[in-house]
């Protein structure tokens, strides 16, 4: 097949997906690749699934610098008995694999028991990298982050059939959802010390009373909407002083500067800025409120809670926006 035939039958492909419908059937079961109720065949409706339930995602901390510290073969064992020893403890806690993506491993559970199922594997998961990798590999400092959140994940199956050995790997499942991309993010950075640049702001915050009458500074727009309560005479500032921590990115975006010279910011008038630095260390486990909430509700008189082993972490992690929740919490075996 010639490359102007292969790419007139992709066009194919990607408008038959633009023209037929997905229809997502819910479960409280973990869909499989090999799941009969997922379809992706061209020319029908794409069949998948929903489920509202716990995710997590567990990846080695620093496995660049590990492989380049340490021999190909021993990384290799580390590699071969973290993931197995992972797959082993999630099937313990009635969790299913879904994804092995390098040394990152994604585990699915059922609805039923998800909270309490999702957060002890995550101690087990700690407690073996901690207590079982490391006793193992001296001299290897092994780690890994853990991260965990709970909502709808939507279920679809992709790829082409081959036949013969190569039809495995030419398929497999998307799982798309928020709680996937938050329990990634929360997993990037759990175990992990993290040197993040910031701005603070000091500033006279906006009068809420007060509304912008004209388009001369460039900052109409972000006054067009105004209730009755409004006021043309109210000072369009107000006398109090505010501090805001700004992201280099939202800074960037927020600053700007008068026909004069002078600088101002979209949130209040401009009295000082300043470049900051701070050092996070986040713990091994990282989970989202609603985890920590639907746990602590199914196990409140467990020992992590209430001796406050899950403690409220301040962070700034990308698009992650409610409380988090961590801590390093392993088994007391004896």
């Amino acid at each position: 097949m010639s490359i102007k035939n292969i790419i007139q039958e992709i066009e194919g492909d990607v408008i038959d997906v633009t023209k037929t419908s997905f229809i997502h059937n819910e479960t409280r079961v973990v869909p499989y690749a090999g799941d009969s109720e997922l379809t992706y065949e061209r020319g029908k409706d794409k069949k998948g699934k929903k489920i509202t339930t716990c995710v997590l995602y567990v990846d080695v901390r620093n496995s660049v610098a590990l492989t380049e510290k340490h021999h190909t073969q021993t990384m290799g064992r580390i590699y071969t008995a973290f993931t197995k020893a992972v797959l082993k403890v999630a099937r313990h806690h009635n969790g299913h694999t879904r994804n092995i993506i390098g040394d990152r491993v994604m585990v699915v559970f059922p609805t039923k028991n998800c909270y309490t199922n999702a957060v002890d594997c995550a101690i087990s998961i700690n407690h073996i990298s901690q207590f079982v990798i490391q006793k193992h590999f001296s001299g290897v400092d092994f780690k890994c982050g853990i991260g965990i959140d709970f909502g709808e994940l939507r279920v679809i199956k992709v790829g082409i059939q081959r036949n013969g050995n190569e039809n495995g790997e030419n398929k497999g499942l998307v799982w798309v959802g928020y709680p996937a991309n938050i329990a990634s993010r929360l997993t990037d950075v759990a175990n992990k010390k993290i040197e993040e640049t910031y701005f603070e702001v000091t500033q006279n915050p906006i009068n809420p009373m007060a509304f912008w009458p004209g388009p001369g500074l460039g900052l109409s727009s972000l006054f067009r909407e105004r209730s009755h309560s409004n006021n043309p005479k109210a000072p369009f500032y107000l006398s109090t002083i505010e501090k805001v921590e700004m992201t280099p990115e939202v800074f960037a975006n927020s600053i700007a500067q008068y026909d004069n010279g002078e600088l101002y910011t979209k949130g209040g008038k401009l009295i000082k800025f300043e470049k900051k630095t701070r050092t996070t260390v986040y713990p091994n486990i990282l989970m989202t409120d609603s985890v920590f909430k639907g746990f602590k509700a199914a196990n409140p008189q467990r020992k992590c809670i209430l001796k406050n082993f899950w403690t409220e972490q301040k962070h700034n992690i990308k698009n992650v926006n409610g409380k988090v929740f961590g801590g390093r919490v392993t088994w007391g075996l004896t």
